[in-house]
């Protein structure tokens, strides 16, 4: 089994990420990372099928799931339901390397009365994560498996040890977390949050307003503001904005482009209210920023975004 880092995060228009696997055959993958290798030490908002588990090597990552706040530390692990919008920081760019486990839920679902009992059930009820502590049993159990499934992964004949002891974290689960209807309120803002962050990845090229992005939702202006700031913990028009200069550090890191060829493609209405913008949020200018590529320090200094978290 090859180990590839996990932070080349792919997703699609829908923020839904394009979940690769260990192995072909099996829907689980095994990876580790740093977490610097995101850009500004911050791993994008996505979601996906699958369930994921990380655990940090060394360090602590601070995960925004679902619009809640929750450090995961060394010795410690976190459970993130299917389909949950996620994201994470690390504080003050601290480095953190850790381990993920995904895999898909049919893998569970050895029979039909496994699935309609121990898999449903919970995929929609209100739990949307876990956070695994040691000194409770149960936890320290599925850490016990993880770092079995860890010690696994390079032997490909370990696959079929794999998936079981995958079955044996979840059967922790099912046995210790009490599944409930997840209330049709939040399920609907859920699919208007996604809808609206798939319209602005589509269509951040463009001019876009506040009422085109609370339209893609569905919702009015009031409600979409409440929405960002509950899930993301940003305005909408500054989301975008971040957004825009997220993907302009691509093309200043990846091509040859121009300055102003890079603002107009990534939707900001001139150079001078792009450099502004890029000034203003990272400190320095875009050709600032391209000068200093091979200096990684100065290179993570710019990276610091204003948008650090802060937990409560």
């Amino acid at each position: 089994m090859r180990i590839r880092n996990w932070y080349d995060l792919e997703v699609n228009s829908d923020r839904s990420e394009k979940v690769r696997y260990s192995c072909a055959d099996v829907p689980y993958g095994f990876f580790k990372g740093r977490h610097s290798a995101y850009a500004n030490n911050s791993m994008p908002a996505h979601w996906h099928e699958d369930i994921e588990i990380l655990v940090p090597a060394m360090g602590e990552i601070v995960y925004n799931i679902n619009g809640r706040l929750v450090k995961v530390g060394t010795g410690e692990g976190i459970i993130i339901n299917s389909r949950r919008i996620h994201s994470s920081q690390t504080e003050d760019l601290r480095e953190c390397y850790y381990y993920v486990l995904i895999f898909h839920p049919m893998l569970l679902c050895i029979s039909k009365e496994v699935e309609h009992q121990l898999v449903q059930p919970f995929l929609t009820s209100s739990f949307d994560y876990i956070l695994l502590q040691k000194g409770i049993q149960w936890h320290e159990n599925i850490l016990n498996w993880f770092s079995m499934i860890e010690r696994k992964r390079n032997d490909r004949s370990s696959k079929s040890a794999i998936a079981g002891l995958i079955n044996l974290i979840w059967s922790e689960v099912a046995e210790n977390v009490t599944p409930d209807e997840k209330a049709q309120t939040e399920r609907s803002q859920l699919t208007a949050m996604k809808a609206m962050i798939a319209y602005i990845d589509s269509h951040y090229a463009e001019k876009i307003t506040l009422e085109d992005i609370a339209a893609a939702g569905f919702v009015s202006k009031r409600t979409c503001g409440n929405m960002f700031e509950r899930f993301l913990f940003t305005p909408p028009m500054k989301y975008l904005n971040e957004y825009r200069l997220k993907r302009s550090i691509e093309l200043l890191r990846g091509t040859n482009m121009t300055i102003t060829d890079i603002g107009l493609v990534c939707g900001f209405s001139g150079a001078s209210y792009y450099a502004e913008s890029f000034r203003r949020e990272l400190g320095i200018s875009p050709s600032e920023y391209r000068r200093s590529l091979g200096d990684k320090c100065c290179e993570q200094a710019v990276l610091k975004l204003s948008d650090t978290l802060t937990l409560p």
